[in-house]
């Protein structure tokens, strides 16, 4: 099967001038139990940092909640930094701004319609197996899956 159902976040900010930048224990920005962050600064660049501690497939989450953040306008207002900590993207936050870059993580990486192909056309059917073609934990693709009516 081809990679076509594969989206990388870090393409999609580099298109919009948005700088992601590799949190590394050498010279942290990010607190222990954030997993990423989004800054809008003063002189109008924005930036995405993320642990390159986490599994990649949390990486990739992480800079797509924080495009969820920039394009949902989370950074037009008053507000010009979110610190995301892994409570955030749980789904019993209830942070509106959180639910929205969720939310927005969760449509980018893993789009109604091809998972929708997938499940109706190749008759697959297996969480696991959904995940790997997505590159997002076995946990997203669940949530994922409910959200959409596919399973219960």
């Amino acid at each position: 099967m081809s990679n076509t159902f594969y989206i990388e976040p870090k393409l999609i900010a580099r298109k919009y001038n948005i700088n992601v930048i590799e949190d590394t224990p050498f010279n942290p920005v990010l607190q222990a139990d954030e997993s990423g962050m989004i800054e809008k600064r003063d002189d109008g660049s924005v930036v995405i940092y993320y642990k390159i501690t986490d599994h990649p497939n949390r990486q990739r989450f992480t800079i797509a909640h924080e495009l969820g953040h920039f394009f949902l306008g989370h950074l037009d207002g008053h507000k010009k930094m979110f610190r995301d900590t892994t409570k955030n993207y749980s789904l019993s936050t209830y942070d509106i701004y959180e639910q929205e870059a969720n939310d927005y993580a969760a449509r980018l990486l893993m789009p109604d319609d091809k998972i929708s192909f997938l499940i109706e056309t190749e008759s697959i059917y297996d969480i696991q197996t959904l995940a790997k073609i997505f590159k997002v934990s076995e946990v997203a693709m669940t949530y994922r899956l409910k959200n959409l009516g596919w399973i219960k």
